[in-house]
């Protein structure tokens, strides 16, 4: 019988560290029947699903590792590692394809990785714990800590930085902080270039993801805690779970384990960009292996990291300035995922992506990191493992009775980067959503490529996981609500 935890999720301890597990030979489409000390099984697009598999569970190892083998094949991915834990039982955590490709290094199941975003949920508990000992107020004014950074007339809260309310633009999308990312400069070079910069909004008006909001907590991190964040999060959070396989990324060191990184390019994989990992800082600087999130997973959601009361606002959205409820909550998404209650977050950063999720109503703990920055999202990926692991219990779209010519207009809004602007027309009796303009930039006519959107109900449809609500007297909607899950903009109609 499974203790249960704290915030729901089954004790997270027993048979998930990777040094309690043996290994299994897995041969791809074949499962985990028994553990062995076989070697590992590599063919010819490298590792075929190297690493533990649940004897009891061979059936969904098989799965698991046709899922992921097949971008591998395809050539999509060099390779990928995976971490499956369901009710406190570790399913799988294997490694697939090539941890180097030149060298033909296949994947071993315990691999680093490089996580991009999921770095912000560690600085948001990282604040959280601080808040716990009186040291931060997450309700508290910004310059209340860092006082020298100008905030334009606005107030701006903690908590505003970490859920992308607060206005500020993102380095990322500052075209004149590009040569920061190769060479290593002081702090005040950077912020002195995101100070320089007008808002994009008034504080709290819209949701626009903003790496450099979580650069400024991870500094407030490091005043309160008077330890540099790299410390912090190794010595604070992954040493007491024994996240052996976690640290800070350095684009120098040398750590046993790392896998090598890769983007596409027209011809194929190509060697990822350069990039130094003290522009990321606590918006996208950790590394970790896929065994290691899972640990993450089982801990911060079955209580082993933050108090009950720290946790609820953890995973609470919170609300844009005329109380419109958002999915994003501090550094991670609260979202249904098909048909299942999901808390999650992505990562991409030069020659890798991440996908860290959990499940709790299924206590189900996933994540997904491939070596390859391109068209294959591990949140697909992760998907794809949801319906094998719990089925897919996505809603049927609903009828729309009423007249589409309603929503049809092109409608724009503040938006990651610049300006979007978006079109929605209906066509054959469905209503489309085609992106005109992305970041401030005009999308060519022949790159503009139309989304059909499902009707959820009033005035709202969805693409996905993003969610179009429509406002407005009168025959025509005057306001698109464009809610993604990690941005919610107000557009208006041109």
């Amino acid at each position: 019988m499974q203790a249960t935890t704290p915030h729901g999720a089954t004790n997270p301890t027993m048979g998930r560290r990777l040094g309690t597990l043996c290994l299994a030979l897995a041969l791809a489409g074949a499962g985990c029947a028994a553990p062995s000390d076989t070697a590992a099984p590599v063919g010819e697009y490298g590792a075929e699903g190297v690493g533990y598999g649940h004897p009891d569970h061979a059936a969904h190892v098989t799965m698991i590792d046709e899922i992921m083998m097949e971008p591998v094949r395809e050539g999509r991915i060099a390779g990928g590692s995976v971490a499956v834990v369901h009710r406190g039982e570790t399913v799988a955590i294997r490694g697939y394809g090539w941890a180097n490709v030149e060298l033909r290094v296949p994947t071993p199941e315990d691999a680093i990785y490089e996580t991009g975003s999921v770095t912000k949920q560690f600085t948001s508990v990282g604040l959280l714990q601080m808040q716990e000992q009186g040291l931060v107020d997450l309700d508290a004014d910004m310059s209340d800590y860092l006082p020298d950074f100008p905030t334009q007339g606005n107030r701006i809260t903690v908590r505003e930085l970490l859920d992308h309310t607060s206005g500020i633009r993102g380095y990322t999308e500052m075209e004149e902080a590009r040569p920061y990312f190769v060479r290593r400069v002081p702090r005040d070079s950077l912020l002195a270039l995101v100070a320089a910069h007008p808002f994009d909004f008034p504080t709290g008006e819209h949701e626009i993801y903003n790496n450099s909001a979580f650069y400024l907590a991870g500094m407030i991190l490091e005043d309160a805690s008077g330890m540099s964040y790299e410390d912090y999060v190794e010595q604070r959070i992954f040493a007491p779970l024994g996240m052996d396989r976690s640290h800070y990324c350095s684009e120098t060191e040398i750590h046993e384990g790392k896998v090598t990184g890769y983007d596409t390019g027209q011809d194929g994989l190509v060697h990822k960009g350069f990039i130094v990992h003290n522009v990321p800082f606590a918006a996208g600087s950790l590394c970790a292996s896929a065994g290691d999130l899972a640990t993450w997973l089982g801990a911060l959601h079955g209580g082993e990291v933050l108090t009950d009361e720290s946790y609820a606002q953890l995973i609470e959205p919170g609300d844009l300035n005329d109380g419109t409820k958002l999915r994003y909550a501090l550094g991670i998404a609260v979202a249904d995922i098909m048909g299942h209650r999901a808390i999650h977050h992505g990562g991409g950063i030069n020659g890798f992506l991440t996908e860290s999720l959990y499940l709790p109503d299924e206590d189900l703990a996933i994540a997904v990191l491939v070596n390859t920055a391109g068209p294959v999202g591990p949140s697909a990926l992760a998907r794809q493992i949801i319906e094998a692991m719990v089925g897919d219990h996505t809603p049927e779209p609903m009828t729309f009775d009423g007249d589409l010519a309603y929503f049809e207009g092109v409608y724009g809004g503040p938006a990651r980067g610049g300006t979007a602007v978006v079109r929605i027309a209906a066509e054959g009796g469905v209503l489309t959503a085609t992106p005109l303009m992305v970041g401030g930039q005009e999308i060519p006519e022949d790159g503009q490529e139309a989304s059909n959107l499902d009707f959820r109900g009033g005035t709202m449809f969805s693409d996905g996981g993003t969610f179009l609500t429509f406002e407005g007297e009168g025959e025509s909607a005057t306001v698109l609500r464009y809610d993604t899950g990690g941005g919610y903009t107000v557009m208006q109609r041109r």
